[in-house]
């Protein structure tokens, strides 16, 4: 969940949640988890992100909500969706705790981007650590990185983004389609053995 989200644009006296762009963009999301490749796309608003991925063979569309801190995971195939809140690795993670840790200046996907040192933890004792790139306008381009969370051996997770197109996004993108039912998050897990969230003990 780390990386399903890359995460309100920069405002007067307010934190941005890292990734939550400040111009609207899509483009291609190459994310790789403990040596798996996913690739998907993405398309970006302020506020609002869709990733669409193919895993375990289901194609899926992740909306975020990062105003509401919430997001949704539809299976169209499956006419089934689940919601679910921001794991705080995403929702805590906001760009005043990057200032001090800048390890210079890249170019990626072709555009100009700060690279950051990553060593943070949050409010559920998950602690990331590694290096992301953003540009000027929060565009997370790309994270190297490992995560750790209680009760779970760590992960290792990447993300690059290629092809960035800036430029306005159809609003539709950001709603589920209609049809879709909300089940619980256990059935679509088991239906797509996708672990979505760690379970409760």
């Amino acid at each position: 969940m780390f990386l399903a989200a890359a995460l309100l644009a920069p405002g007067p006296g307010k934190a941005a949640i890292v990734g939550d762009t400040a111009v609207p963009y899509s483009a291609t999301r190459v994310v790789t988890v403990d040596g798996r490749e996913y690739r998907g796309r993405v398309f970006a608003i302020p506020g609002k992100q869709r990733h669409d991925v193919d895993i375990n063979g289901w194609k899926l569309s992740l909306v975020l909500d990062i105003a509401g801190a919430t997001g949704v995971i539809a299976a169209p195939a499956l006419h089934s969706y689940v919601d679910f809140p921001l794991p705080p690795l995403l929702a805590e993670l906001d760009r005043q705790r990057l200032e001090g840790h800048e390890a210079g200046e890249e170019r990626i996907a072709g555009l100009p981007a700060v690279k950051y040192r990553l060593a943070y933890s949050v409010s559920d004792g998950s602690s990331a650590t590694g290096f992301l790139w953003l540009t000027h306008d929060n565009i997370l381009l790309r994270v190297e990185g490992r995560i750790e969370r209680p009760g779970h051996r760590p992960t290792t997770v990447a993300m690059r983004l290629e092809d960035v197109q800036t430029g306005p996004q159809d609003d539709q993108l950001f709603h589920i389609g209609r049809g879709l039912k909300k089940v619980p998050d256990e059935a679509l897990e088991m239906l797509l053995n996708l672990r979505l969230k760690p379970r409760r003990h």
